[in-house]
């Protein structure tokens, strides 16, 4: 069977671009490898936040540009974040267009449109009675009305091409059944390789099964397995975004994806076995996050609090880990001296102590950058650890998606190594890299990346951009 457009994955980002393509008369398929009609999927059990770098999406272009390209520390794409930003305001239209409705969480201090229903925003995951949810059910059904197809239980196990083009793909309908079909371009949208040990062992951390799956455990990175033997270019594949979790999220479903301890670890310290600070915890939860994961053995960090930040926690975040860690069955260890507090989370007791104390001191002296490892306050400030009872709390990196992906050009056609066009191939959404990393882990958005890549993909293909 021919047709137009095939987009591998049925997120936000594969139905936009589906979407988009049916709405302008092209035959279009989407592949999924889901099978029930409620598959699993990182859009469908996101929060529905819409934000570029944390701003406002409405927010001018070229300070969106500035942004990412900023907290990027200038690592991004400056061709691929212009055409970002600059297709945001249409990407806002069309949401409005299909149906989408948002509204403001009432504990975020920002401004960010999410979608509405919000979710219930408890410990442990909920989602069926979501926006996004909701959302994602409206772009089939609106795909289908427009004539377009989608094929559920398909896994895609090749992408299939002809003297450097593109004519199709071959996949899986029932183990040892696989059907081709043909078509000109081929659409990767199946997100990151987060649940791929594998790929994650290649670029992120030689343990992977110690970094908890804070995702849908449905990002296998097929797309970029495939591409990748096509010869597709790769970009920023070292960061992921994430959030600090409790160590028992690991085993503890209640724990993931909320709560996140990323603000009562920025209010405090986050230390190693050995009782030292290892990273920046003024600089965020994402980053903490990638830190961790980077640890020679990253089930070794412990957040070390006081009663005043714990306390505190019973109000910050949008599920407070005071009591949602406590009444979901996370470890925390309490004691009234430090020292007693150590040795009950079997870290170095004495360099535990002596770490608290040169924090405390620099934060007295105001001279926090001139610790060891520096504490950065220009986004949170830090609090000294002085008020007992102590807490330790054993964390854990909770990666949702990979940052790095395919490199594009700014009609998110994908690219080989040596910087050509593969012709009718490709990317978008979290598939795609180039707009996130650096040191700090820069985040835009998954939400924001998924409808505004498939935007500009189906634009891109209707209007038979050359090749």
């Amino acid at each position: 069977m021919n047709y137009d457009s095939i987009v591998i994955g049925g997120g936000f980002a594969g139905l936009t671009a589906a979407n988009v393509l049916a709405s302008g008369g092209l035959k279009v398929i989407v592949l999924e490898a889901g099978s029930s009609n409620s598959y699993f999927c990182n859009s469908r059990i996101s929060t529905g936040a819409l934000h570029v770098a944390f701003q406002t999406p409405e927010t001018k272009s070229d300070i969106l540009y500035s942004a990412i390209m900023e907290t990027s520390e200038n690592t991004a794409d400056p061709d691929l974040a212009r055409a970002f930003v600059q297709e945001i305001p249409e990407t806002l239209e069309w949401l409005r267009s299909m149906g989408a409705e948002f509204e403001q969480h009432p504990r975020r201090a920002n401004p960010i449109p999410m979608f509405s229903p919000l979710r219930e925003m408890r410990a442990g995951l909920d989602w069926e009675t979501s926006g996004p949810n909701v959302f994602l059910g409206r772009l089939s059904t609106e795909l289908i009305a427009k004539g377009g197809h989608i094929q559920l239980g398909s896994r895609v196990q090749e992408i299939l091409s002809s003297e450097g083009n593109i004519i199709g793909v071959e996949y899986e309908t029932q183990p040892g059944e696989s059907v081709k079909i043909q078509a000109p371009n081929v659409i990767i949208a199946d997100g990151g390789f987060q649940a791929n040990l594998h790929l994650l062992s290649n670029y992120l951390q030689k343990n992977p099964e110690k970094i908890c799956q804070r995702n849908a455990r449905t990002g296998t990175g097929d797309g970029l397995t495939m591409a990748l033997k096509l010869g597709a270019a790769t970009t920023n594949m070292d960061t992921f975004y994430g959030h600090v979790l409790s160590r028992d999220a690991l085993f503890n479903d209640n724990l993931w994806p909320y709560p996140q301890l990323d603000v009562l670890c920025g209010d405090g310290i986050v230390i190693s076995t050995d009782g030292k600070r290892f990273a920046d915890e003024g600089h965020g939860g994402i980053c903490l996050a990638n830190q961790i994961a980077k640890l020679v053995d990253p089930l070794g960090a412990t957040a070390i609090i006081d009663h005043a930040i714990w306390e505190d926690a019973k109000s910050m975040d949008l599920v407070p880990p005071n009591p949602a860690l406590i009444e979901n069955g996370g470890t925390i260890w309490q004691a009234n001296t430090l020292i007693e507090l150590a040795r009950a989370a079997k870290l170095d007791s004495q360099r535990t102590l002596e770490t608290v104390v040169e924090y405390n001191q620099a934060i007295e002296n105001g001279n926090t950058e001139r610790l060891s490892i520096p504490r950065s306050i220009n986004i949170q400030a830090a609090k000294k650890i002085d008020t007992p009872p102590f807490y330790a709390i054993p964390l854990c990196a909770g990666i949702t998606v990979t940052s790095g992906g395919l490199k594009v050009d700014p009609h998110c056609r994908v690219l080989n190594e040596q910087g050509s066009i593969i012709s009718g191939l490709y990317g978008i959404g979290s598939s795609v890299g180039g707009l996130e990393g650096g040191s700090k882990a820069s985040y835009v958005g998954g939400l924001m990346k998924a409808f505004v890549f498939g935007l500009i993909t189906g634009k891109a293909i209707i209007k038979g951009v050359s090749r």
